[in-house]
């Protein structure tokens, strides 16, 4: 079996991806995790971690293409560079305990992987048109499910 040659840069993005989803899934998890641990300090610090190491990893995927010519897909890749820098400023109100930014973190970071998908399958990259189309849908889903369960929370 041989592998299709993938550019450093489509590595470096595919890893930010999947470290934002595993933090993501590792804080709809901390509940359950914290029952286990017993230290909530611990587990941010573990967030912490992951989410910052996604961080770099975006970066490092922008730098690779940033001379690449400007097409959808690269606009939807810099949208998503800008939502990671809202998903990281809110995160920081969140531990600054700053009303709602808990929603607006967790909202944004399933915009973030949202993006990320469509900015992958619009500039020919190495993901199926299918399931980016699945993925992108069950974001969606999950962002409408996350924004009514805090709705109804705040009333």
């Amino acid at each position: 079996m041989v592998f299709p040659a993938v550019a450093p840069g489509d590595i470096f993005g595919f890893a930010g991806v999947a470290l934002a989803g595993v933090s993501a899934i590792f804080m709809v998890l901390r509940g359950k995790i914290l029952k286990v641990v017993r230290n909530l300090a611990a587990i941010r610090a573990v967030h912490i971690a992951i989410s910052a190491l996604a961080g770099i990893f975006i970066i490092l995927h922008v730098s690779y293409y940033v001379s690449f010519p400007i097409n959808i897909g690269i606009v939807f890749g810099y949208a998503t560079f800008a939502t990671a820098l809202i998903v990281w400023l809110t995160g920081s109100a969140f531990l600054e305990t700053v009303k709602d930014s808990l929603l607006f973190h967790s909202s944004f970071s399933i915009v973030l992987i949202a993006l990320a998908l469509i900015h992958a399958a619009s500039s020919a990259s190495n993901i199926p048109i299918l399931f980016s189309g699945v993925m992108i849908l069950s974001t969606v889903s999950v962002l409408v499910m996350n924004v009514a369960y805090y709705g109804l929370k705040v009333k």
